[in-house]
C-alpha cells in the first residue's frame, strides 16, 4: 500500500523536529512547501496530522508552533481492539495488560472484535477519549492503519503488517520460530515433516501462509530433503468454527487421515489440533513418538505440568506487555519513530518427540 503523500510528509516534518531542524514556530505553509518541494495543501494536511497527534499547535494567522511536551493532551487511557476481556481464553492476558498499564499511570479498555466495532466505519476510533490503540490478533487492516495515521492517532499492532509503512508493532519472529522447529526435527533424523494449521479468510494474515511455506521449502532445501507440498496443510476456516469446542481436535484428526497413505514421521501443529493428531494415531494403533513425533505450539493454553507434548513456546503474555509499553513510550515520547519488536521462541522438549529409530535415506 502506498501511503498518502501528506502522511509521508508528516513523518518527514516530525523527524525534522526531532533532529532540531525547526524549533518553536515552523515556517509558513507556502515557504515550507517550497523547501520540501510539495504544494501548500499537502503541507496543511501534514500539519493537521501532527496537530491531531498533539505535536503541533496551529494558531491561525499567528502560525504553527511545536507543542511543548508538557502541554500535549493526555487522557491516560488506551484502547485494546481484537481481544475480548470477558472471554475466558483472553481474560488472564488482559488482566496482565491492565497491571502493566497501571504501573505507568494508565487505564486500558477492551473493545469489541474488529468486525463488530467497525461495522459503521473507522470514524468510531475518533469518538473515544483514548491516547492510542493496541490491535491484537490480526485485527489491524491497511485501511484502519491509514485512517489512524491520517488522523495522527498513536497505535501499535500485535502482528507485523507487510503492506503498511511506519507501523509500530510487536510480533513473534514467525519465520525464525518455524525454522527452529523444522531444524529440530531434521536434527532428530526426520525427513517427512508435516505442518498442520488453518487461517481465517476474513481477517488479514499478512501473507502468513506464503511466508511459512517459503520457510518450509528453504529448510528442506538446505537439508537436501525432498519437498512434498501435501505435507503442508493450511486450510481456510471461518472464525466461528475455530472456537467450536471440538473443531481443532477434529481438524487435527482429519489432517492425519488425509495423509493416511503418505504418513509423515513428524508433525508441527497447534496444541488443540495436536490432541486430534494423537487420537487418530491411537485409533490406528500407532505410537507417539515411536511412529510419529508431534510438536505443538500456542502458549496461551500451555500447561507446564503437561509432561507429554514437546512445545514450541510462544510467549503471548510477553508480547502483549511489550505492546502496552511500546504504545505508552510512543504516547509519552512521539519523536521515537516507528519500532518493530520481533520476539523469539523456545522449544520445551517433552515425551512426544524423539530421534527417529531408523534414519530414512535421503
Amino acid at each position: 500500500m502506498i501511503e498518502a503523500k501528506y502522511i509521508e510528509l508528516s513523518c518527514k516534518i516530525e523527524d525534522g523536529i526531532k533532529k532540531g531542524v525547526w524549533k518553536g514556530r515552523l515556517p509558513g505553509i507556502a515557504k515550507l512547501g517550497r523547501e520540501l518541494s510539495v504544494d501548500s495543501a499537502t503541507v496543511l494536511k501534514a500539519f493537521r496530522v501532527l496537530a491531531n497527534k498533539g505535536l503541533l499547535t496551529i494558531q491561525g494567522t499567528r502560525g504553527t508552533y511545536i507543542t511543548p511536551h508538557s502541554k500535549r493532551p493526555q487522557h491516560k487511557v488506551i484502547g485494546c481492539i481484537g481481544l475480548k476481556p470477558d472471554n475466558v481464553i483472553y481474560s488472564a492476558e488482559f488482566e496482565e495488560m491492565e497491571k502493566e498499564a497501571a504501573k505507568r499511570g494508565y487505564n486500558i479498555v477492551g473493545l469489541a472484535h474488529g468486525r463488530q466495532l467497525f461495522a459503521h466505519g473507522t470514524d468510531i476510533l475518533l469518538k473515544f477519549p483514548f491516547d492510542g490503540y493496541i490491535f491484537m490478533y490480526s485485527s489491524l487492516t491497511a485501511e484502519i492503519a491509514a485512517f489512524l495515521q491520517g488522523n495522527g492517532i498513536n497505535f501499535v499492532s500485535c502482528n507485523k503488517p507487510v503492506s503498511v509503512e511506519n507501523v509500530n508493532c510487536v510480533d513473534f519472529a514467525a519465520e525464525k520460530t518455524f525454522e527452529k522447529a523444522m531444524k529440530y526435527f531434521v536434527g532428530l533424523g526426520h525427513r517427512r515433516i508435516a505442518y498442520f494449521d488453518f487461517y481465517n479468510p476474513n481477517y488479514p494474515t499478512y501473507n502468513y501462509r506464503e511466508r511459512i511455506l517459503n520457510t518450509y521449502k528453504k529448510v528442506m532445501a538446505e537439508a537436501r530433503l525432498p519437498f512434498d507440498e501435501s505435507l503442508f496443510v493450511m486450510r481456510e476456516v471461518e472464525y466461528e468454527a475455530i472456537h467450536e469446542k471440538q473443531f481443532q481436535k477434529n481438524y487435527g484428526r482429519d489432517c492425519v487421515k488425509s495423509l493416511k497413505n503418505n504418513r509423515p514421521t513428524a508433525v508441527l501443529t497447534h496444541l488443540g489440533m495436536g490432541y486430534g493428531v494423537l487420537e487418530e494415531m491411537n485409533n490406528n494403533n500407532l505410537k507417539v513418538p515411536d511412529d510419529m513425533s508431534i510438536m505443538v505450539y500456542n502458549s496461551r493454553f500451555y500447561n507446564d505440568d503437561d509432561d507429554f507434548f514437546t512445545t514450541l513456546y510462544l510467549d503471548y503474555k510477553k508480547k502483549s506487555l511489550h505492546a502496552v509499553n511500546l504504545l505508552l513510550d510512543l504516547v509519552n515520547d512521539p519523536w521515537e519513530g516507528a519500532k518493530i519488536e520481533l520476539l523469539e521462541s523456545k522449544i520445551i522438549v517433552k515425551k512426544s518427540t524423539a530421534q527417529i529409530k531408523t534414519p530414512e535415506k535421503k
